[in-house]
């Protein structure tokens, strides 16, 4: 199993835990460099401005991907 460039990563002194992209939070708040995870459920210790920036990111993915496919237009 490869080493995860982004995901959840919980730093010793948050009390949270952040989705992390190069280090950084999404939230701007937080860096680490530790062990990372794709899944956390539906945690109630997530952060909920990373959690709210990663959605947009997904829907914004989807929406390109199907205008790309011709499914929907704008």
């Amino acid at each position: 199993m490869g080493h995860l460039t982004e995901g959840y990563g919980w730093p010793s002194n948050s009390q949270k835990g952040h989705w992390f992209r190069d280090g950084r939070s999404l939230c701007g708040k937080w860096m680490y460099l530790g062990i990372l995870t794709e899944a956390h459920g539906d945690a109630p210790d997530i952060c909920t401005a990373c959690k709210k920036i990663l959605e947009r990111e997904k829907a914004r993915q989807k929406l390109n991907e199907l205008k790309q496919k011709g499914k929907i237009q704008l």
